[in-house]
């Protein structure tokens, strides 16, 4: 058998339903951030909120989330989010998010808006700094995108119902498939499985099984003063409503004289 290379080796990822969850999530984290920087709103603070599904089914759960994202989005336009599924000790869902620039709490009593908009079970939300928590919470959704040790059992997506999201955010600004392309990456080249010939007393054949071989990291580091040429694939801002006069013929709609007739478009 030839000598080990010096390069890094891992073994080929698994293709199971869980595997690729675990991918997904890690993929869309990293876009997700990386849209944030490029964002023109800075992050003065955030809140942790956690959703906890009162019953162990699943498919108690389904459009749950969704449901209470879209009412926090009606009360407070351009609220942005990621929140990511877990899995406790007993099976049941719950969902972590990360709340970026919330409403101030001398404004609204945010703790009970979250426990009665949600209204399936337990709800908590603590807040921190911008920077600080926002690091220590992007570092503990990455390392538990990764973790398979002790708390495995919150990363058994194998055992999830296929309608439960994986993870989930606001539309981001950028399009996913721009952002993949910007983002921080170890590049691998697959090596197949091979035969050698080693002696020890008699000739035999000994296999050797497929692996990843680490061959680079591609950064995305910009220079003092540059900007990324992801910010170029910024979706429009959508503007106030206008009237229907304002807009151009193929767009009016069919009124009586005087009346003031918008199209809106909801966020999808």
């Amino acid at each position: 058998m030839r000598e080990p290379s010096a390069r890094e080796r891992y073994p080929v990822p698994s293709r199971s339903k869980g595997a690729n969850r675990r991918r997904r999530l890690k993929l869309g984290l990293h876009c997700w951030e990386l849209d944030r920087r490029l964002c023109a709103e800075p992050t003065r603070r955030i809140a942790t909120v956690t959703l906890t599904l009162a019953s162990g089914a699943d498919d108690a759960g389904y459009g749950r989330v969704r449901e209470f994202w879209r009412r926090v989005r009606q009360r407070w336009l351009g609220t942005r989010y990621f929140c990511w599924l877990e899995l406790q000790r007993s099976g049941r869902v719950h969902y972590t998010c990360i709340w970026l620039n919330p409403p101030n709490v001398r404004r609204v009593n945010l703790l009970a808006w979250v426990d009665h908009a949600w209204g399936a079970g337990r709800t908590q939300v603590r807040f921190s700094d911008g920077r600080r928590g926002l690091e220590y919470q992007l570092r503990y959704a990455e390392k538990y995108a990764e973790k398979m040790k002790a708390k495995a059992y919150q990363q058994r997506y194998d055992l999830v119902s296929p309608k439960l999201r994986t993870f989930m955010s606001q539309r981001l600004e950028i399009p996913p498939k721009v952002l993949a392309q910007h983002r921080e990456r170890d590049l691998y080249e697959f090596r197949g499985a091979a035969y050698g010939v080693q002696e020890l007393g008699g000739g035999y054949d000994e296999r050797a099984e497929a692996y990843l071989e680490k061959v680079g990291h591609e950064t995305h580091d910009l220079p003092w003063g540059a900007r990324c040429s992801a910010a170029d694939h910024r979706r429009p801002k959508r503007g106030p409503p206008r009237a229907r006069w304002d807009l151009p013929p193929a767009a009016r709609r069919p009124g009586r004289r005087g009346v003031l007739s918008t199209d809106i478009k909801g966020d999808r």
